[in-house]
């Protein structure tokens, strides 16, 4: 058997002490964290709702936008009729018209401008009542879209996509 001095056992117990002692704080530091998470979770949908972006709230919070993408999948509320692309039954609104419009190609992150030039290709094509409005209608709408948690903020200012890239396959699929 091995002999201890007083010493080693005395720098032994200060040593373990120090370590339990950064064990706790680990585990309040975790708690912290874990409630101010809950806390920044709570405010995205309030956020989007006065119009600041995903992008802003991960700059002001120190997270991720694909952390604030994730929880923002529990907010976001089914696209309606994105299905129909540019057929079916024409759009009553602007909205609709984007809504559409977007759908006819998930991956992308469209701007207000490509909405606007999509729509006025449609409607001298085949489409003459297909909704269709200035670039800040169409912006504004957009926005309204991502407050209302039915379309996502893009990677850059005024780019707006239809899932985020994880949930594309969902979106092409419906499951």
């Amino acid at each position: 058997m091995m002999q201890v001095t007083a010493e080693e056992l005395e720098r032994r117990r200060l040593i373990e002490d120090e370590l339990v002692s950064l064990g706790a704080d680990r585990e309040r530091i975790a708690h912290a964290d874990s409630w101010n998470r809950a806390r920044i979770r709570r405010l995205i949908e309030p956020a989007r709702e006065v119009g600041i972006a995903v992008r802003d709230i991960a700059r002001m919070t120190g997270l991720s936008t694909q952390t604030l993408h994730t929880w923002k999948g529990d907010l976001m509320r089914p696209i309606p009729d994105i299905h129909y692309g540019l057929l079916g039954p024409t759009p009553q609104t602007l909205e609709e018209a984007v809504l559409r419009t977007m759908g006819e190609d998930i991956e992308r992150e469209w701007t207000a401008i490509e909405i606007r030039e999509r729509s006025h290709e449609i409607r001298e094509r085949s489409r003459a009542d297909w909704p269709s409005g200035s670039a800040e209608q169409v912006e504004r709408a957009m926005e309204q879209l991502a407050r209302g948690h039915i379309i996502w903020d893009g990677a850059a200012e005024g780019r707006y996509r239809v899932a985020p890239p994880a949930d594309l396959q969902m979106v092409r699929t419906g499951s």
